[in-house]
């Protein structure tokens, strides 16, 4: 019957450690650590920097403070070792059950996203929660803008370019392969005029279709069948 009642007490203190955003309720019976989530989504400015402050958990409280190491999981983490810093503890306040410690992230390499993942390593004794998986995007706090191009048989063919109201080059794709179904680019750009020139060398158009998307809405739509080039303006936002 201990056996039970101990296995009961962890699987609830799992439950509760993992349903819980501001603290933990305590316990004597479990000593449990865990990150205040298994997953996290987090955002750093472009060409800039961006701290996080997030938590770990613990199920028991003490008289003096309680110092956890964290670890940066390197096989399973793709994000640039320039691109995050993590401290290598966490401390626990005596008497209480919750510590915090400060994430920085830097836009180094963040491309698409990345991920970032974190370990607790414990002493004998003491359980720990499963690792806590970061993923990483660029927020952009202007024009969120994507290109999106679907071709037919020769990408190789077709190259554009977004130009702004002074005709400075400001986001361009071309050197796709023969059997490229589909490509994208993204940029973040300020308000104002652009225009949108895509040309095809063989002068038979794309065979697919090129889609301009702001901030989630679209905002061109040009079918592939545009022969040896075409172009279309549009204003942000």
């Amino acid at each position: 019957m201990k056996n039970i009642k101990y296995l009961f007490l962890f699987v609830a203190s799992v439950f509760l450690l993992n349903s819980c955003e501001t603290g933990m309720p305590e316990t004597t019976d479990l000593n449990y650590v865990t990150f205040e989530a298994t997953s996290m989504d987090l955002g750093v400015s472009i060409d800039g920097s961006t701290d996080y402050e997030l938590a770990v958990y613990t199920t028991q409280t003490t008289g003096t403070d309680r110092t956890f190491d964290i670890t940066v999981d390197l096989e399973s983490t793709n994000a640039d070792a320039q691109a995050y810093s993590v401290p290598a503890t966490v401390t626990v306040p005596a008497n209480s059950n919750t510590g915090t410690f400060v994430l920085g992230l830097n836009d180094v390499n963040i491309g698409d996203g990345v991920d970032i993942v974190l370990n607790l390593e414990v002493d004998p004794g003491v359980y720990k929660g499963d690792a806590m998986v970061l993923s990483i995007t660029q927020l952009c706090e202007q024009n969120d803008l994507s290109v999106k191009l679907s071709f037919g048989d020769w990408a190789s063919e077709c190259s554009w370019t977004i130009t702004d109201a002074s005709e400075t080059v400001v986001l361009a794709g071309s050197g796709y392969s023969d059997g490229d179904a589909e490509a994208s680019a993204k940029a973040c750009l300020p308000d104002g005029a652009y225009t949108f020139t895509v040309v095809d060398a063989y002068g038979d158009g794309i065979g697919g279709e090129i889609i301009i998307i702001n901030n989630g809405a679209e905002v061109v739509n040009i079918p592939g069948d545009y022969g040896a080039g075409t172009s279309a303006d549009f204003t942000l936002p």
